[in-house]
């Protein structure tokens, strides 16, 4: 089994990454220095992929640091952008999150409740970065629904489901199947699963 280094603070993330990647074959393990999580600085930029690009080189150089630049490493950078509020919240969706909540964001919102998820995954394979992306369209609900997920879930209603349930209303797999964070992990695993063994990832006892 192979697996990935993935930095990230947030354990909703980690145990999607987990759960998507883990029956393809990778295990995904948290990305610690001295058994601690390493702190980054996060770009103040407008795109997702600037703030990607920018985590996996401060990643990378960590790496070095600890004589480990062989090993794989997984960044992601997801957001959250409202058709009537353009680029809303956006790069900032982790900051407003913890702002406003999702009922700031209800409470932002008239008829136009258009809106799509976005995920910009950067990976270190041990040679390069390589870089996958993940979009889900859908809707803001009009009201917080589901108790499952974590951030803007109970609040978002995907194009791809029935039209009526958040992804905190769905279960793990079946919200995996269609969100903007699977597909860019889907797309890792295929580049992952075609250019192997080539691409620098450790492998593990299977």
């Amino acid at each position: 089994m192979a697996t990935l280094n993935f930095l990230t603070g947030n354990q909703g993330k980690l145990s999607e990454a987990q759960d998507l990647l883990g029956p393809l074959g990778y295990e995904i393990q948290p990305f610690e220095i001295d058994g601690e999580i390493p702190d980054i600085i996060e770009p103040q930029s407008e795109s997702l992929t600037t703030v990607a690009l920018a985590k996996i080189a401060q990643g990378v150089e960590l790496l070095a640091a600890s004589n480990r630049l062989h090993e794989s490493l997984l960044v992601e950078d997801s957001g959250l952008f409202i058709d009537s509020l353009p680029e809303f919240p956006g790069v900032y969706s982790a900051y407003v999150l913890k702002s406003v909540g999702c009922e700031g964001i209800l409470k932002l919102l008239d008829k136009e409740r258009g809106a799509h998820f976005k995920t910009v995954a950067a990976l270190w394979t041990g040679q390069a970065v390589e870089v996958f992306v993940g979009t889900c369209m859908g809707q803001i609900s009009t009201e917080i629904k589901g108790q499952e997920g974590f951030g803007y879930d109970p609040i978002f209603i995907p194009n791809d489901g029935d039209g009526d349930r958040t992804f905190a209303q769905m279960s793990a797999d079946e919200k995996s199947s269609i969100s903007h964070r699977g597909r860019a992990l889907r797309a890792l695993f295929e580049y992952l699963n075609g250019t192997e063994p080539d691409v620098g990832i450790p492998k593990t006892d299977p």
